[in-house]
């Protein structure tokens, strides 16, 4: 009776930790996730930057110098 109970505890105790690991793998993730979103919306944000400078450059360029 007592190694069934020991058992038990164990795996309790294993159920326990295992649950611990997946929980915070999860909210790492969901992190993740949401900072891969904000960098994205940056990079958009700077590559429309770069081709409003870039269109901006083309057209002072097309202008002849007086």
């Amino acid at each position: 009776m007592m190694w069934v109970l020991v058992w038990a505890v164990l795996v309790l105790a294993a159920a326990a930790v295992l649950f611990l690991l997946g929980r915070r793998l999860w909210r790492q993730t969901r992190s993740l996730v949401s900072e891969l979103g904000a960098a994205t919306d940056r990079l958009a944000e700077i590559a429309d930057r770069l081709a409003e400078l870039e269109s901006a450059r083309d057209t002072s360029s097309d202008r002849p110098w007086t």
